[in-house]
């Protein structure tokens, strides 16, 4: 099709694996090209038979066939731009449902770009990922017939990559690869499926959403960080309860006024935001069909983060400007591991109390943090007077409310018995903090590295998110590592194709961590003979940095220690 056809989609693919391990899909994407001609020739790059191209061949005819009979042909009228959006999507959609059909192997997801006229073939981005993963992101349930709008962020990020592959085609001779910044696709994508939700919510009109969200979960008040929620909902919503109806409602572009009418929201009283504007307070009444999906829940947590979510489905997080999908709540595996790995003579029970208390500290409308330590009653002896001391008791309901309703840290004992609250935490900084958390997080990694080794820090944060210090692994089967390792040792041979060594390679950097030193040796061994081979090929020198067994690595960390647990 053209010279540099082969570098370009695998520019593509690069690309896309960024984006969406960025945006916290891992899918493992695959780029193609697919060419058509007008005498029905199909041509696939990479040309490896991964399509049968006969059942392609008729592809662009029933597409128009579809778009002919179809209601957002009828809807387009006589508007050149509404006709030749409509003719793409329609084309877009026939060409997915086709690749599905053509495929050779199963369990892949495949999605088309707007296809671009290059000399004599009319080609088309194509992206195909792993269905099941896909499909067990968080997604919205329905999309109106005839709607393309994304159901996911993920979905809007796949899009937006596809979108800037065909911008980059769209050129007088393509180029060899694509110079797209991953972060300029994800805040694309991210505007796109705000939008969506916002005219999911009924306004048509609004735009800027994500910024004036941005700009307030940063704009401080009075030295505080912003933290509220706020209903995306349309005025006059049959299930909004609406406690303060504002006269003069307030434009969410005006970030200082959008600012201080956040003081007066929490977790059980709303900003209620049209999307245009910032029109009362009030609640989502019990009466609303979660089906319908007409109402968001913007949580916005300061420092510059907030997030998206219907219901219970996590939908968007923005850090700083950088979207990602929200991070889920701590699972209870995981932290079970966690208290079997920090205190290997706590008992299940014991890390099951220590869990109920961890929820329902998730549950308040503040933030809190429990401190596990191993002696807790000399720990306490240790920090006063920066503790309040109390009669060591498992405290539950309204009495662990009001225990961590004051500043400052839960001091638990590991069989969940409470020893102080108030607790100030001590240490001194490392180096190693995160500059994007706020000062709760960053003073239990200073305690950690101090006088708190060996303890454990469970934070809870005002949206109710968990966080667990120390951060550990999660477990893995043997032989997952185990093939990830045979994988990469089978492509780095000689004949083998770069790409799939790459594919290879990036699977073995993401589980290092479980790797012994026979393994490690075996990753060494075949990165040095990839590297060999292109060094006396191209005079080109690849940099890959030895790997050695992790000195924190141990069985624990294998599922298959332990009978009932699942996969990481």
């Amino acid at each position: 099709m053209w010279e540099h056809q082969a570098g370009y989609r695998w520019s593509l693919e690069q690309l896309a694996y960024e984006v969406l391990d960025r945006a916290g899909a891992n899918v493992d994407p695959r780029a193609y090209l697919i060419g058509f001609r007008d005498n029905g020739q199909v041509t696939v790059e990479p040309a490896r038979g991964h399509f049968d191209r006969d059942i392609l061949a008729d592809a662009l005819d029933r597409a128009q066939q579809r778009f002919a009979r179809s209601k957002a042909r009828r809807e387009a009228g006589d508007d050149e731009n509404a006709l030749a959006a409509a003719e793409s999507y329609v084309r877009r959609e026939v060409l997915a449902e086709k690749l599905g059909e053509a495929a050779r192997t199963v369990g892949r997801q495949h999605f088309a770009g707007i296809g671009v006229p290059i000399g004599e073939w009319f080609v088309v981005p194509v992206l195909a990922i792993h269905a099941d993963p896909w499909n067990d992101l968080a997604r919205l349930r329905r999309t109106p017939a005839g709607d393309s709008s994304p159901r996911s962020f993920p979905e809007a990020a796949v899009t937006a990559v596809l979108d800037a592959a065909s911008r980059e085609l769209d050129r007088r001779v393509p180029g060899v690869r694509l110079h797209v910044d991953p972060d300029a696709v994800l805040r694309s994508a991210a505007d796109v499926f705000v939008s969506t939700l916002v005219q999911r919510a009924g306004q048509d009109l609004a735009h800027g959403v994500r910024h004036a969200l941005d700009a307030v979960s940063a704009q401080p008040y009075e030295g505080r960080a912003g933290t509220g929620s706020v209903l995306l909902a349309q005025q006059g919503h049959p299930d909004l309860t609406v406690e303060v109806a504002l006269e003069h409602p307030v434009p969410v572009a005006l970030a200082r006024s959008f600012r201080k009418v956040l003081e007066m929201s929490d977790a059980d009283l709303h900003l209620l935001c049209d999307g245009r504007e910032v029109f009362g307070l009030g609640t989502l009444a019990d009466t609303y069909n979660a089906d319908s999906e007409y109402v968001f829940t913007a949580t916005i947590s300061g420092n510059g983060s907030w997030e998206l979510w219907h219901q219970s489905t996590p939908l968007l997080r923005m850090d700083n400007g950088l979207p990602q999908l929200p991070r889920e709540r701590l699972d209870e595996d995981e932290f079970s591991h966690t208290v079997d790995l920090v205190f290997p003579e706590a008992s299940a029970r014991n890390a099951r109390q220590l869990w109920e208390m961890a929820v329902a500290c998730a549950r308040q409308s503040h933030g809190t943090m429990l401190v596990v330590h191993p002696d807790a009653a000399a720990e306490s002896d240790r920090l006063l007077p920066q503790v309040h001391a109390i009669t060591p008791a498992r405290l539950t309901g309204r009495v662990l409310t009001a225990a961590t309703s004051i500043d400052g840290a839960v001091l638990v004992s590991p069989d969940g018995r409470v020893h102080a609250v108030g607790v100030i935490l001590d240490g001194v900084a490392t180096g190693t903090g995160d500059s994007g958390r706020g000062a709760r997080y960053n003073s239990a990694i200073r305690y950690l590295a101090g006088a708190g080794r060996g303890a454990m820090v469970i934070i809870v944060s005002e949206d109710g998110k968990i966080d667990l210090l120390p951060k550990l692994k999660r477990r893995m089967r043997r032989e997952t590592v185990q093939r990830a390792v045979d994988r990469l040792v089978a492509r780095s041979a000689e004949g083998e194709e770069l790409e799939a060594f790459d594919r290879a390679n990036r699977a073995v950097v993401a589980i290092e961590f479980y790797l012994n030193q026979e393994q490690c040796d075996q990753v060494n061994a075949a990165r040095d003979a990839v590297q060999g081979r292109e060094w006396a090929a191209e005079h080109l020198r690849r940099q890959f940095v030895p790997v050695a067994p992790d000195p924190a690595m141990d069985d624990s960390y294998f599922v298959d220690r332990r009978t009932g647990a699942s996969e990481g």
